[in-house]
């Protein structure tokens, strides 16, 4: 344990402000830009390099090593310099999207984006937590509303770009192209972004990290998700020992965290109703908005028999419902609450996915372009207005722990949705294709892999086409039933989320941003 003077952000001018919103703006583009155009690339890259089987392990290994990370540098970000967390984020993230490039098989790049995920979970952490500190409650939800938008217009331009990419130049600059945009934000943060230490007349603050409680927790995080997220092939055994290994280290960090003077998630905040709420409402609707980016792509190409382009252009739709629904959040808050607007979100989102559920192969793809809309849009309204909120009504201290605090339930409702949707689907596919193609050695999967790629469906029988173009059908409705349901039990919960405004919020006592002139 030492003593440190905690450094506190300032800013010397409005100019300064800008730039270093910029800097966020940018970083945060570049994360968003990265998930959507790597997507587009996957295909590319498994013919360059093989492995196919390791294919989801590419998403999967980003989105673990984030998901443990992100609550971990919320807290020290609280604890430490902003300024040099953030800046090592945003170096690691260009530094292993640079060997990214590099790789030369598909192990390599499996590690390199596990050390990218834990770069990108700092810059994600801090850049949320910086926005609260530098601007005042009664702005914080339209700079969060224009994050998430900025978020959702990037991923809505991501496929398009990776396309062009992968297809005029190589797939290893899907990765390159960060290098340029991480450069940028790095030298406006390095150079506009201060930070003052305590003066001679402030007691230093104690600082303690919590190594134990980050080492028990990445264990026990890692555990659940290679449990669920893991193929096919792994025996019920192995998944058994991995989620009672899962269960015996989170239940070690919660013991953890109630023993520590600075806990890297205080369990107080989880104990608060609204902040609990508020967390639990994340985490459940991130189901149904990361099931929809996943599988709405497959649903077109397999069940309504689309190019790749055309499943690549319906994620343009949820992203850009996503853009409009964080902006009129952002601005709206103000006047209608927190509450309200999150439930509302979470309205349109069960009833999008409902609409979702009915679609089959006959459904024209401007009907499933509606209904991504309306689920992007809802996630936006829900997404801000419980950002700003628990923001806006913890101490300035924490922050950045309540800020990450809902960046680790999206994160880990995505991992968690998507995988139980995936195992729905493969268990559907299996059950329903099982036995009727004889011939063929490969799982369901594989089969339907087939009915993908327009060169081999162009083979496939039409007897043997119907079939599994239904096949996929009824997986993926009784997928998204899944996310549906759960989606609905969402509402209930952020009804109570806190039902005031940032204008009614407890003023801050003690900013710890300022503005230096000299």
């Amino acid at each position: 344990m030492r003593n440190h003077p905690i450094p506190q952000t300032a800013i010397e001018s409005r100019r300064d402000l800008l730039l270093v919103t910029i800097a966020i703006f940018l970083q945060v583009f570049l994360s968003a830009l990265d998930t959507t155009i790597i997507s587009t690339a996957m295909p590319t890259v498994i013919a360059a390099l093989g492995g196919l089987k390791l294919y989801s392990w590419v998403f999967a290994v980003y989105m673990l090593t984030s998901t443990v990370s992100t609550p971990i540098c919320g807290k020290l970000s609280d604890q430490l310099s902003r300024k040099k967390l953030y800046l090592t984020g945003i170096a690691g993230f260009v530094m292993f999207s640079w060997l990214c490039g590099l790789a030369q098989n598909m192990t390599m790049l499996i590690i390199f984006r596990a050390m990218q995920g834990l770069a990108a979970g700092a810059m994600i952490a801090v850049s949320m937590g910086l926005i609260a500190v530098l601007y005042p409650p009664a702005k914080r939800g339209r700079m969060q509303g224009l994050l998430a938008s900025i978020w959702a217009i990037s991923s809505m331009i991501g496929p398009l770009i990776g396309g062009f990419v992968v297809e005029h130049f190589s797939w290893r600059w899907s990765f390159y192209l960060n290098l340029p945009l991480g450069l940028t934000a790095w030298l406006f943060v390095k150079r506009y972004l201060r930070e003052e230490t305590a003066t001679a007349g402030q007691a230093p603050r104690q600082v303690q990290i919590d190594y134990r409680g980050a080492i028990v927790l990445v264990i026990g995080v890692v555990s659940f998700l290679l449990a669920i997220t893991d193929d096919s092939h792994t025996s019920l055994q192995w998944r058994a020992a991995l989620f009672v290994l899962s269960l015996v280290f989170l239940f070690l960090f919660f013991h953890l965290e109630r023993r520590v003077a600075d806990p890297i998630l205080p369990l107080s905040l989880l104990r608060r109703g609204e902040i609990a709420a508020a967390n639990l409402t994340t985490f459940i609707t991130a189901f149904g908005m990361f099931g929809m980016i996943m599988f709405a792509p497959l649903f077109v190409q397999g069940a309504l028999l689309g190019s790749p382009s055309q499943a690549g252009m319906v994620l343009i739709p949820i992203s850009l419902g996503w853009a409009v629904g964080s902006l009129i959040s952002g601005h709206a808050v103000n006047r209608f609450g927190y509450r309200r607007l999150a439930v509302t979100g979470a309205i349109l989102m069960s009833l999008g996915l409902l609409l979702q559920t009915q679609l089959d192969a006959a459904a024209a793809l401007f009907h499933l372009a509606g209904v991504c809309f309306v689920v992007g849009f809802g996630m936006g309204l829900t997404t801000t207005a419980i950002t700003v909120s628990v923001q806006n009504i913890v101490e300035p201290a924490q922050v950045g722990v309540a800020t990450s605090s809902t960046v680790f339930s999206r994160i880990l409702g995505a991992a968690i949705g998507v995988s139980a949707m995936g195992a729905i689907l493969s268990q559907r596919l299996e059950a329903k294709l099982h036995g009727l193609f004889p011939a063929m050695n490969n799982s369901a999967l594989s089969e339907v892999r087939n009915l993908l790629r327009p060169e081999t469906r162009a083979q496939i029988p039409a007897e043997s086409l119907k079939i599994l173009q239904q096949a996929l059908e009824d997986g993926l409705q009784d997928a998204f039933f899944f996310v549906t349901a759960a989606t609905f039990i969402a509402i209930f919960i952020a009804a109570r989320v806190s039902a005031q405004r940032p204008a009614t919020t407890k003023p801050e006592t003690e900013s710890s941003t300022r503005l230096v002139h000299g």
